[in-house]
């Protein structure tokens, strides 16, 4: 299911100019094998517009790699993410995270359960400063929106 709501989201915000060229990149920060294998199967049949979807890894936040999308696993730290959100202002790259209190650590969408199904807490401020613009019908999909 993660895997495609991460594809539902790049369909569900305005990227800037900036990150439409080359490859749409989504940055796995953790352990997440299952979640790698899934992205890279919709990356081989998909496209984000004209652009070919990229899968990048590592165990721990790389500052340097340029992505679109960042999912931190949830055996991240939530200092992980406020420091992804921090160095990721205004470039339009989305930090998804799956730990508590990653909305509102900077998080712009966090992964989280209710009554066992997969639901996202939204965080529209930190998208925004992201430099991320989405519609507002969006909120009405999260199952918590944080302002």
């Amino acid at each position: 299911m993660r895997a495609c709501f991460i594809y539902g989201f790049t369909r569900s915000f305005e990227w800037p100019e900036s990150k439409k060229a080359n490859s749409f990149v989504i940055y796995v920060v953790g352990n997440s094998e299952a979640l790698v294998s899934q992205l890279k199967t919709l990356a081989a049949t998909k496209k984000v517009g004209n652009q070919d979807i990229e899968i990048k890894t590592s165990s721990t936040f790389d500052p340097s790699i340029a992505s679109n999308i960042i999912y931190f696993s949830p055996d991240n730290e939530l200092k992980s993410v406020e420091t992804a959100a921090s160095k990721n202002k205004n470039k339009g790259t989305l930090v998804v995270a799956e730990t508590g209190g990653a909305a509102k650590s900077g998080a712009s969408i966090n992964f989280i359960f209710i009554e066992s199904k997969l639901k996202f807490e939204y965080n529209k401020n930190s998208a925004v400063k992201a430099g991320l613009e989405t519609k507002e019908d969006f909120k009405k999909l999260a199952a918590v929106v944080i302002d």
